[in-house]
Parts: C-alpha cells; structure tokens; sequence
C-alpha cells in the first residue's frame, strides 16, 4: 500500500510542470498580433482587473455573463487601436516628460478640489498604483499629442461655416415665446364681466381699470406684473390669453380664488439667439465634428497599413 502511495505520489509530481506549463501556455496565449506587436490573454486580464474586481466572486446571471463577454471584446478592439497609437507615437518619437505628468496631475487635483489623500484614494479604487496612473496618464498625454500632430493641426472651421450652420439649425435658436402681462384681481364686490365690458367698450382703459379697481400686484403700474413665458403660464392663462392683441382684455378667470383679468400688454414671438451669442458653441461643435471625421479617416488608413491578426 505504502509503494503503491509512492509511486502514485510520484506520478503527480512528474505531471505537475506539465500541467503549469499547460496552464501557462493558455493564460499567455496570443489573442491579436499587430504588425510586430502582440497582445496576450494576460495583457486583457490584467487590463480587466478592475472590472473583476467589482464583479467579486458572485454568481453571474446569463445576461451579466454575456454582457462581460462584450466588455471584454471592447476592451480588447480598444487595446488594438492603443497599440496601433502607440506604435505611431514612437514613430513620430512623441515623448513626454515627468514634468508634464506632475502639472497635469496638478491640474486634475486642482480642477476636482483634491487633496492628495483624496487623490491617492481615488486612484486605489481603480486598482492602480500610484505609479501605474502615472504610467497610464503618461500615454494619454502622448496619444493628445499625437492627434494634435495628425489631426486636430489639419482642422479649421471659418466664420461662413459657423454662419452657414447657424442659418441651417435657425430653429434650434427660436427663444420661447413671451408676454409681458398685466393682470387686474377685482374685490368681492366688483362684477368681473362688467368691467370686462367697460374697457372692450372704451370707457376704461385696462391701466385705469387696474389703478382703480385691482386687489392684485402693480396697481400703481397699471396692473403689470412683467414678461412672462408662454409655456410657463397656467394652462387656464394661455386659454384666456389665446388670440388675444396686445392690449385687449380676457374673459374673467379665477386667481387665489378671486376674480380676475388679464391683459397682453405685448407679444414677443420669433425671437432669435443672436449669432454671437452662440457663436463659440458653433465653432467648438464643428471643429468637434471635423476632428472625429478626420480622426476616423486617419485610424482608417493606420488600420489598412498595419497587419492585424486576431488568433481567435
């Protein structure tokens, strides 16, 4: 019995490097070849960690199961188009220094209120060292300096185009439509319909009406109580304002439970956010636009240059 353990004993031992090498083999196994680059089953693991790592060791659902199978595929097309960068930004001998990666650092703790506890914190939650962020924002930094070489230097957007697509989107610039209102509340004892009657018949102006008769907000400015947007106004306004002319009287209505009238003292429709006004906001939207087509035309031809293989 003893021999027959040994021998067994021994027979695993022997197994056990192949198994390891086994095992190493697949976790290292080449998924995509770019050009004479590779990335292996360890290079997505590692770049997955994160994700793991807020996924623990629960059970995953069918859909959480398939959803995690298209993140991988995600992120592996993303570690492609990263390399490809990367093989472009030592080709163009893009270096940046660790002066840069400090004020830029800077810059972010700065711009979220940070302190470097706060910093360092953040950072940990994302898995990452200290020097592995530093690491990462390195690359991105060179990445931005690669597209301001390739791209964003070849973009220009003149003032006919801002024109041209201000002109085009006209209506996306229309203000909403406006009324400077004034609105007369009448006392317990004073017939709303009557003194409706009296300023359609001309015997009262609706200012006059208002200094003599209102219990309600700007009796001495002839019931005015400033602009007002149309879609902000009780449905039961706009019904007593529809179709009425700058001027004219409504119908009586109830306000906190009194009656009362309204007046348009003006209608402002069609109004238009002047050029300059958004100016800034064209020109950032079409250089944007611009930047992504030739971004996406540069990646193109780097892709159709480049031998990419992917092993599965």
């Amino acid at each position: 019995m003893l021999r027959y353990t040994y021998v067994m004993l021994s027979a695993i031992l022997l197994l056990l490097p192949s198994f390891a090498q086994a095992e190493e083999v697949v976790f290292d196994r080449i998924l995509v070849k770019i050009n004479e680059e590779i990335i292996t089953q360890y290079d997505l693991e590692e770049e997955m960690k994160p994700i793991l790592a807020k996924v623990g060791d629960r059970t995953l659902n069918d859909a959480e199961k398939e959803q995690l199978k298209k993140m991988r595929k995600q992120l592996l097309d993303r570690m492609v188009n990263d390399k490809l960068l990367a093989q472009e930004i030592k080709k163009y001998d893009i270096k940046v220094s660790d002066d840069r990666v400090d004020k830029e650092i800077e810059r972010i703790k700065a711009e979220r209120g940070y302190t470097e506890e706060d910093f360092e914190a953040t950072i940990k939650q994302d898995g990452l060292t200290l020097e592995q962020f530093r690491v990462k924002l390195q690359g991105i930094i060179e990445k931005q300096e690669l597209l301001g070489y390739m791209v964003h230097s070849k973009v220009v957007v003149t003032d006919s185009e801002i024109e041209a697509e201000y002109e085009k989107n006209r209506n996306d610039y229309v203000l909403d439509k406006m009324v400077a209102l004034a609105i007369i509340i009448l006392p317990s004892d004073v017939a709303a319909l009557e003194v409706q009657k009296r300023i359609e018949d001309g015997e009262l102006t609706f200012v006059e009406a208002a200094e003599k008769y209102t219990i309600g907000p700007g009796k001495d400015q002839g019931g005015a109580i400033g602009d007002v947007a149309w879609d902000d106004l009780a449905d039961e306004w706009r019904v007593a304002l529809e179709g009425l002319k700058p001027g004219s009287v409504s119908a009586p209505i109830q306000v906190q439970g009194q009656a009362a009238l309204l007046s348009p003292v003006k209608i402002i429709e069609d109004r238009l956010v002047p050029l300059e006004d958004v100016r800034d906001d064209i020109f950032n939207r079409l250089m944007n636009e611009k930047r992504e087509t030739i971004f996406e035309e540069y990646f193109d031809k780097l892709k159709q240059s480049s031998v990419i293989v992917y092993m599965d």
